[in-house]
């Protein structure tokens, strides 16, 4: 009989988990065009842009959301992650968001193989949950756009953006953000 009890007791730690409730899934969030954030250019559009370059710097290159904490340091979250590489995402937001702008007459993909007068890089350089302010929870983007023409550097711009994730819906918070930095850097650049 004691045995018996010492098994049954030895066992109850292993049946545990069956009893207890599954582990939260981790969410997978995108980045696409806000059109809310978009409103169309009231200037002359300038020519044609073709966006050839796009590069998320690291740490905020990983697919893990990278959250920014009040003593400075960088965390990764285990479960909110992007659904691809943030620029996989950023691009095809990018490409919506200035053409819908009205800045450019036309908007080229990379990889097209047409040929425009201009030609536009884009790095990201924050692409975080900022949680330095507590209470806050900010969905954070900081970038750089650098327009080309005939090879050299025509124009180049800043644009960062932080809004808030009140709903824990992380996709319409940093598509909102991308947008609203991009469209400002693209609509302060001023040609050479």
């Amino acid at each position: 009989m004691r045995s018996a009890l010492h098994m049954l007791l030895a066992a109850v730690p292993l049946l545990g988990g069956c009893f207890a409730d599954a582990p939260k899934a981790p969410k997978n969030w995108s980045i696409e065009w806000d059109s809310t954030t978009v409103e169309r250019n009231e200037r002359d559009a300038l020519p044609a842009v073709k966006l050839s370059q796009f590069e998320v710097r690291a740490p905020y290159n990983g697919a893990h959301l990278a959250v920014l904490r009040p003593d400075g340091s960088i965390a990764f979250d285990a479960f909110n992650s992007f659904a691809a590489q943030p620029a996989a995402l950023l691009k095809g937001a990018a490409f919506d968001s200035i053409e819908a702008s009205g800045v450019f007459s036309r908007v080229i993909a990379g990889g097209s193989s047409a040929v425009a007068p201009y030609s536009m890089e884009i790095t990201v350089t924050r692409l975080a949950l900022d949680c330095r302010v507590e209470p806050r929870r900010d969905a954070s983007v900081a970038l750089t756009v650098v327009l080309v023409g005939s090879r050299e550097v025509v124009a180049s711009a800043h644009g960062e953006a932080a809004v808030p994730v009140a709903d824990g819906d992380f996709t319409q918070a940093f598509s909102a953000a991308f947008a609203e930095a991009l469209i400002s850097a693209v609509r302060s650049l001023e040609l050479r």
